[in-house]
């Protein structure tokens, strides 16, 4: 099995947070329901999709690898889906599951749609939903794909790019479930070239795991010549 599949998140203390604040309050939609929907947002590369979907698993009470949970994606629906959330919602509650629904790219709903949506939800406020974005939600002075209408729905929860004092101890865990234990101070010379963007942290991994395991050979050092002196 590949480092990827082994070691993707699959419950809450796999996930990795820069904001204490950010990871206090995707706990709590973990473990209990609140009163608002949840919006992930912040650049690409910091698990939004990865969270929302351990956040679903923990709220099952299982990993996110045992469960199946369908997704969707706001550059595919429009006000003719809505019935196909609701539907989804009723079948995973009929099933003993959580009625979450994920939809990644929240911002590529088009604009004429959002109010639609804005409606939809209030009418289906049973209906929990978790939605990412890249975008800036209501944040001054940048450009807004999301109706502010519709961001006041939300809780909304900026995720940010770790650093790399952030993800050594999950690091750490894995290269020790990997046979290569190795000390935090050694981690953190050996990942000083990690970008932040947690889609790069497993094949730096690997990469130092290939060097750690693969040394060059070391030449065989040749014996000592005799000057014979005549």
């Amino acid at each position: 099995m590949q480092l990827k599949d082994k070691y993707e998140p699959k419950q809450f203390s796999d996930l990795i947070f820069a904001d204490p604040i950010a990871r206090n309050t995707c706990y709590r939609y973990a473990t209990s329901t609140p009163s608002k929907p949840l919006m992930l947002w912040g650049p690409p590369g910091t698990a939004k999709t990865t969270t929302a979907r351990v956040i679903l698993a923990a709220r099952c009470g299982l990993e996110w690898s045992e469960i199946d949970y369908p997704e969707f994606n706001g550059a595919e629906i429009t006000s003719a889906d809505f019935t196909k959330l609701e539907n989804t919602a009723n079948w995973l509650s009929l099933n003993g599951q959580a009625p979450i629904v994920l939809i990644n790219e929240f911002d590529e709903i088009e604009k004429a749609d959002q109010p639609r949506f804005r409606a939809w939800m209030d009418r289906n406020r049973w209906l929990n939903l978790i939605v990412t974005t890249n975008e800036k939600p209501g944040v001054s002075g940048t450009h807004q794909k999301i109706m502010p209408a519709l961001v006041s729905r939300f809780e909304l929860v900026e995720l940010d790019h770790p650093s790399v004092d952030h993800i050594i101890p999950r690091v750490q865990e894995i290269f020790e479930s990997e046979g290569h234990p190795v000390a935090q101070s050694q981690l953190r010379r050996l990942l000083e070239d990690f970008s932040g963007d947690l889609r790069d942290m497993i094949p730096v991994i690997e990469q130092v795991m290939v060097q750690m395991t693969h040394k060059p050979p070391q030449p065989t050092p040749r014996p000592p010549q005799l000057t014979v002196v005549p």
